[in-house]
């Protein structure tokens, strides 16, 4: 009974981006569905997602979204609540990401920031936006390590019990090395002014006027800071597509 009531349920939410419905008039069809054949909060929530994502996959077939499209996701959003930056890990998908992605790009290029305010587990600055949160990213930092070695030549003598006397000399030279040790795994926040990264062990702020550079991955990005013994500072665990895009329209 809880499929059919799923797919009845759902039916009438596709009618929003098939036909046009309202959602107001929806819920009048879903309500009646519901008074015979209940279904659960949760249940009703995962049919308008899974609407929502089956219309993504639609309209990114071109990977574009074109300004028709953007209206009927934010009206749907609007209706329901729900903010595309940050989902429910459930039921986040690429192409839900890459829309509401393409919706911030648009509002900054027409110098807004998006009105939907995102919790953030971090202190934001006067005049501060949080664009985006990725979750489960690794952060990864440089640590050089110094030691002094070499060797020396000449002779010993003992003079008493615990004593000894050294002849020769000693030549040495310090030597660095380098290793990308992990910090922890945690959130990283997008903004108007900075990277966020925050987990259980750490929280750390980059301004974007302290950036030299970027280095884009395919899982990742690598970012070059200002600083008088700059170290390498990595984060994994997602496509910076959205990040180099961010900076290019604030820069």
């Amino acid at each position: 009974m809880d499929a059919l009531a799923m797919k009845m349920f759902q039916g009438y939410v596709v009618d929003f981006f098939a036909k046009g419905v309202p959602l107001s008039q929806i819920r009048i069809c879903t309500d009646s569905v519901t008074s015979v054949l209940p279904l659960s909060q949760q249940k009703k929530d995962e049919a308008y997602y899974n609407v929502l994502n089956k219309a993504a996959d639609k309209f990114m077939t071109d990977g574009w979204l074109a300004d028709n499209e953007q209206r009927l996701i934010e009206s749907y959003t609007s209706s329901l609540g729900i903010a595309l930056n940050c989902l429910p890990m459930q039921y986040q998908s690429e192409s839900l990401a890459r829309i509401g992605q393409a919706i911030v790009l648009k509002d900054l290029q027409r110098g807004v920031l998006p009105q939907k305010p995102l919790t953030v587990p971090v202190m934001l600055g006067r005049g501060e936006c949080a664009l985006w949160v990725y979750d489960n990213v690794t952060m990864f930092q440089e640590k050089i390590t110094r030691e002094y070695v070499g060797g020396s030549r000449g002779m010993s003598y003992r003079i008493c019990k615990g004593v000894t006397y050294r002849t020769g000399s000693f030549k040495g030279h310090p030597v660095e090395r380098s290793q990308m040790e992990k910090v922890g795994i945690g959130s990283l926040v997008v903004t108007n002014k900075h990277f966020f990264f925050h987990c259980p062990t750490a929280s750390i702020k980059i301004p974007y006027s302290k950036l030299v550079g970027v280095t884009p991955y395919s899982d990742g990005l690598e970012v070059h800071k200002e600083e008088a013994k700059p170290k390498r500072t990595v984060f994994q665990g997602f496509d910076a597509w959205f990040v180099m895009n961010v900076l290019n329209q604030i820069n």
